[in-house]
């Protein structure tokens, strides 16, 4: 094997591999990267027991040459040593090994050798049969994941809840995270007109999703198999296991009769509960306090003891219902929800006492977020 590659691009996903091997395997070759130069390019993979991702590096990128294969033929990479020597060299690369599996780096007058792998005891990505297809636009698949993924558990006790559920019905994709005691909720429209289909995707494997470097107007190839999902595009395929077991009935969760709500400016009021965050590096002293003054006025408090306290009041742009609200919710889950919201205003529903609120876009009704309040 052979071949020369821009520095910048190969360093780039071999530290996005790196991250993803596994140093506590029982086989110690999920710790290594398997390179493997064709005719065509240059195949990277990596991985782990749950998550595997193939990368492919083309032979030319808008027109620019950034591969040249000089010999076909593959190995495998311990990934931790590699991946450091990679980003102190100064320029493009050349990579090669012998039927020995040494490996030679190349980089101006720079010359390294590393032990390699055979590629031949690299585990075998899985033969997929698929069940499921669906095609959706990268961007707005990326835009609902980070809309919902913040709310899942990070509690191993029930695993259905470490991962965000996808739906797909009647030409929607229904994303769904909740760790009990928050819940988000976001749909959006795609092509689907097979049988309504439901799979819960590990968290892990969906924020190694976000990372993917793709144009705006790429689309991803959604395949679903038994206990497995693949997100492929054009250059790369994310294969995941998927989390068993069911998911609960969160659409029951969210109350219809509101006692109370209001409409506020999306920023101000996400700048104001950051403000009030500012005392959150201790859980106990991230209580966030809303209450409702004079009808139009919200007054956002909290107080620390030893530390100190922060309030301040914004306007209410619209007010309905009962205008006593007094309620105590965990600033960090408010200020997660809020940033999901991208329209100019936002409504906060409340429904009384010790029940969850729930916020959503002035007009955008496909994307809802529930949060429980704190016991003040």
């Amino acid at each position: 094997m052979k071949f020369t590659i821009k520095n910048s691009l190969f360093t780039a996903i071999v530290s996005e591999l790196h991250k993803i091997s596994s140093n506590k395997s029982l086989l110690p070759i999920l710790s290594g990267i398997k390179i493997e130069a064709r005719k065509d390019g240059v195949v990277l993979v990596g991985g782990n027991a749950e998550l595997f991702i193939k990368k492919k590096f083309p032979l030319h990128i808008n027109g620019e040459t950034v591969v040249e294969v000089h010999e076909e033929g593959s190995v495998v990479v311990l990934s931790k040593h590699f991946v450091t020597l990679l980003k102190k060299l100064p320029d493009d690369i050349e990579i090669s090994s012998d039927d020995m599996q040494s490996v030679l780096i190349k980089s101006g007058d720079i010359v390294t050798r590393l032990n390699g792998l055979r590629a031949a005891d690299y585990p075998t990505l899985p033969e997929i049969k698929v069940l499921h297809s669906i095609e959706v636009n990268l961007t707005s698949l990326k835009e609902v994941i980070k809309q919902t993924i913040f709310a899942v558990s990070k509690s191993e006790e029930k695993p259905a809840l470490t991962g965000v559920k996808m739906e797909f019905d009647n030409n929607k994709l229904i994303c769904t995270a909740t760790d009990s005691h928050r819940l988000s909720h976001r749909e959006i429209q795609i092509s689907y007109t097979e049988d309504s289909h439901s799979v819960i995707v590990p968290s892990k494997s969906l924020i190694e999703l976000l990372q993917l470097k793709e144009s705006s107007l790429a689309t991803v190839h959604i395949t679903i198999a038994k206990n497995m999902i693949l997100f492929s595009t054009e250059n790369t395929i994310l294969y995941s296991v998927l989390i068993e077991g069911n998911y609960p009935n969160t659409q029951s969760l969210i109350p219809t009769d509101f006692a109370t709500r209001i409409t506020m400016n999306t920023k101000t009021l996400i700048a104001g509960i950051d403000r009030a965050c500012v005392f959150s590096e201790e859980w106990k002293h991230n209580n966030v306090h809303l209450t409702i003054i004079d009808n139009t006025i919200l007054k956002i408090t909290t107080n620390s003891a030893g530390i100190g306290a922060i309030e301040e009041q914004q306007r209410i742009s619209m007010v309905e219902g009962n205008t006593d609200v007094n309620m105590t919710f965990d600033g960090r889950f408010l200020l997660d929800a809020l940033k999901g919201i991208q329209e100019e205003q936002v409504t906060i529903s409340f429904y009384g006492v010790m029940k969850p609120a729930v916020i959503t876009p002035e007009i955008e009704t496909s994307y809802v977020q529930l949060i429980s309040p704190v016991r003040s």
